[in-house]
């Protein structure tokens, strides 16, 4: 595996939540791909963030489109892309919603080590995101963990198979080849 190359979705036939946005035309890999906001060359450069002046809150998931799209992004490949996606609304988020947008975050990033074989960050980052989203679980209140259409505990469940085999004593470029439970985000509507 070159990490070079463009990482690859889990799942190509997933379902995409906001088809009407078109993905950009690369997926970015720091140090490799033009940065996509500071580089001329980058897939978003010039273009302006666009957020609502009154953030749209948790339980009108369904109408957030930039929600929606960082789904579609990270389920996609487009790792950094979706962090950028949620980012945004993190800004703007409070609270539970703002601690469950940082966990995505994390997430979403530990899979761009993931794809760049930076076993540490990966630990560190899946361990923190997932951390929040378990802590989103207890302070949402919902008796079967669900958030912002997601069943949390069944994506922790799937993240915390995914990653536990970077957690070994030893790992091979085998371990990363060998994905049995791919960490994507089901949403349920």
């Amino acid at each position: 595996m070159d990490i070079h190359e463009q990482p690859q979705p889990f799942d190509l036939n997933w379902c995409r939540y906001c088809p009407q946005t078109p993905f950009p035309p690369y997926r970015h890999i720091p140090g490799v791909t033009p940065h996509p906001i500071r580089d001329p060359l980058g897939h978003s450069y010039g273009m302006e963030e666009e957020l609502d002046d009154t953030p749209i809150p948790p339980e009108m998931w369904k109408q957030n489109k930039a929600y929606l799209y960082g789904v579609d992004l990270y389920n996609f490949a487009y790792w950094w892309e979706a962090h950028e996606a949620w980012e945004g609304l993190w800004h703007q988020a409070e609270d539970t919603y703002r601690l469950f947008l940082q966990g995505l975050i994390q997430v979403s990033a530990s899979l761009i080590k993931y794809h760049m074989r930076m076993l540490r960050p990966l630990r560190t980052l899946s361990t923190a995101g997932r951390a929040k989203l378990r802590q989103v679980v207890t302070e949402s209140g919902d008796v079967e963990g669900n958030y912002m259409g997601i069943n949390l505990l069944e994506f922790l469940e799937t993240t915390d198979a995914f990653f536990t085999p970077f957690f070994s004593e030893v790992v091979t470029e085998k371990t990363y080849q060998q994905i049995t439970v791919p960490p994507l985000i089901l949403l349920q509507f």
